[in-house]
């Protein structure tokens, strides 16, 4: 079972600071980074996915809805998971 607790991998600096390259071409996910971190101190792989997941959810605009599923499908593919101790 997974130590939920040792979840404090910071996703966004993370990918920002190793390897800067995985956000690029995904201008929703940095938007939606940036909108997290201007309201909490860490940002954390789940706190994006939660809020795509919400996003999707919310949007009646079926463009819109693949914006942020493409975004979504990025975020949970292209970045690594949390750290388990």
């Amino acid at each position: 079972m997974q130590d939920v607790s040792y979840t404090h991998v910071k996703l966004a600096d993370y990918i920002l600071t190793e390897d800067p390259g995985l956000l690029v071409g995904n201008e929703t996910v940095i938007r939606i980074y940036n909108n997290l971190k201007n309201r909490k101190e860490r940002v954390t792989h789940k706190d994006i996915i939660l809020y795509l997941i919400q996003k999707i959810e919310q949007e009646s605009d079926s463009g819109k809805q693949d914006v942020y599923l493409e975004a979504l499908e990025y975020v949970v593919y292209r970045t690594p998971d949390d750290d388990v101790v």
